[in-house]
This record gives structure tokens, sequence and C-alpha cells, in this order.
């Protein structure tokens, strides 16, 4: 056989092994990656369900001490941004701006569960997996029945909230509660289609100064 035909044959049959080597190896690297990857998810999932699932302690915070016209107490959960306490600080300076006296804390083991000096309870926390996190749940759960007590209750999430919202009115109404107000608020997605207008703040507000005083 002439050399050159016999070099191409050499020169052919060493690139197909070597594409086939490298195949191999790139299907292996892949799978690797692939594995990989969803480790670090399934942990960086585990790991924030932990911290969206601890709770967070804090005095008790109170807001127009001189207020005649009723007193509510805010328990709520801050979440990791920071938007859920500012929406619920809005919420509570919408009361105070009707005459309210405010007592603010989060949602703990060293929360008020006697409510019998309150004429209104307001829960609130933020939505992690579809659903109300889980410190403001187990203080609901901890209330046990709510004999009629008047209720709101403060939901944020990103964009995705209506799950969330209703587990949270299921959880009130089946603790007996009188379930007064149900605010939705999300953090990036609008909520102008709901309220009218964009800022979560001001509807927090507006929809607190909404809220009427017991008869006294």
């Amino acid at each position: 056989m002439p050399l050159f035909p016999l070099l191409v044959i050499v020169l052919v049959f060493l690139f197909v092994v070597v594409a086939w080597r490298l195949y191999r190896m790139a299907k292996a690297l892949i799978k690797t990656v692939l594995v990989a990857a969803l480790v670090i998810l399934i942990v960086g999932v585990a790991l924030l369900y932990l911290v969206t699932s601890q709770e967070v302690v804090s005095s008790i915070e109170v807001l127009n001490r001189g207020g005649d016209q009723g007193t509510a107490l805010v328990v709520y959960h801050p979440g990791l941004t920071g938007f859920h306490e500012r929406v619920t600080s809005a919420f509570a300076d919408g009361l105070v701006s009707n005459g309210w006296r405010v007592e603010m804390t989060t949602a703990s083991p060293y929360a008020p569960t006697d409510l019998s000096s309150y004429d209104l309870l307001v829960l609130g926390g933020p939505t992690y997996f579809w659903t109300p996190n889980r410190p403001i749940k187990s203080y609901l759960s901890r209330l046990g029945n709510l004999g009629g007590k008047r209720t709101a209750i403060i939901i944020t999430a990103l964009g995705m909230g209506e799950r969330s919202i209703s587990t949270m009115e299921r959880l009130v109404q089946a603790a007996n509660g009188d379930l007064v107000k149900s605010l939705l608020l999300y953090s990036l997605a609008p909520n102008e289609d709901i309220y009218g207008i964009n800022d979560p703040e001001e509807i927090a507000s507006q929809v607190a100064k909404g809220i009427t005083p017991p008869r006294r």
C-alpha cells in the first residue's frame, strides 16, 4: 500500500480514537457537573429552609402609648430582606394615625399569648416555599383558640403569594379568629393591579387606617 493512503488511514483512526475518548471524558465531566449542581441546590434549599424557619426574639416596642382608640398587638417575622418589617411598620403607623396604641414584637416563644388586653391582633410574615414562614405559623399555633379576636394578616412575597395568604386565612379562621383584613403585598411583582397604587408601604398604611377602632 502506498505510504500516503496508509498515513491517512492511521490519522483518521487516531482522530476517531481521540474523539471517542474526549466524548467519554466530556460525558463524565457533564455528569459530574450536574451531580455537583444538584447537591449544591439541595444543600442551598435546606439551608434556606433552616434560616427562614428560625424564630427572631425581640422586645415589645410600644407606639403611641397614650392612644385611646384601642390597643393592637402586632406580631411578625422580619424575613431575610427587611421588606416585611418595613411593610409591617407602615401598617403600625397607619393604626397609630387613627389613635391606636400599638405593641409590636417578633414571632417567638416570648411574644404575648394572653390577648385579653388587645382589641386587634395583627399577624404577618414573608412567604417561603409558597407558604407563610414557620415562625408566624408556630406563634398562631401557640395562641390556640383566638376566641373571636379581631385579626388582620399581612403576607409578603416576591410575586406569587396567593397560596400563602390563603393558607394564613384558613389558619386564622380555623383558630376562631375574626378576620377583618387580609393584606398581600409583593416586593417584585406590581401591587397596582390589586390596590390601585404600587408602593407597598403606602398600601399597608392606608389599609391600616381603614380598620375601625373598637366601640367604647
